[in-house]
């Protein structure tokens, strides 16, 4: 690319395309790639030109700081939803739309996460029992627990024979 590309990503629409890229989070690397290019040209670019280095400056932590701001404002000037809002992101286990105390919602993980295990120790089973792509997972160990009890049976009553 010839010199003076820089002029282009001077404008203030291109200033704020490489602002939005930084706050979606891509590194120099990658603004430079999209620019068209050597990172080390947009270091030096940033140093030179104040406005390029501003706008790359300002990364995704900044932009959650200033609308965290913005919300901020709107809250104390009265704005419903967004007293609404703030409350239920900084205060959510006092105003989340949650009816359940904090004990429940445990208890409501710790079960979703033993289901998920005993799903997942189902399919195991199922693919050691010969691999029946899931359709019939469900009838395989429901059968699964009759053959042990009838070895149970024949086990004891082997053990009747030989006392």
């Amino acid at each position: 690319m010839g010199r003076g590309i820089y002029k282009i990503w001077l404008k203030k629409e291109n200033l704020l395309l490489l602002r939005g890229w930084k706050m979606n989070g891509l590194t120099d690397e990658q603004i430079a790639a999209n620019i068209g290019v050597n990172v080390r040209t947009l270091g030096k670019w940033k140093e030179k030109y104040g406005q390029i280095g501003q706008a790359l400056k300002r990364g995704k932590e900044h932009a959650n700081y200033a609308v965290e701001n913005e919300l901020l404002k709107k809250a104390l000037s009265g704005n419903t939803t967004a007293i609404i809002f703030w409350l239920k992101n900084n205060y959510r286990e006092k105003y989340s739309d949650s009816q359940k105390t904090p004990l429940e919602e445990q208890l409501t993980q710790q079960q979703i996460r033993r289901a998920k295990s005993e799903a997942d120790i189902a399919a195991a089973k199922a693919d050691i029992l010969g691999g029946n792509n899931g359709s019939d997972s469900t009838y395989i160990i429901d059968d699964m627990g009759d053959v042990f009890d009838d070895d149970e049976s024949k086990d004891e009553s082997n053990d009747d024979k030989t006392e």
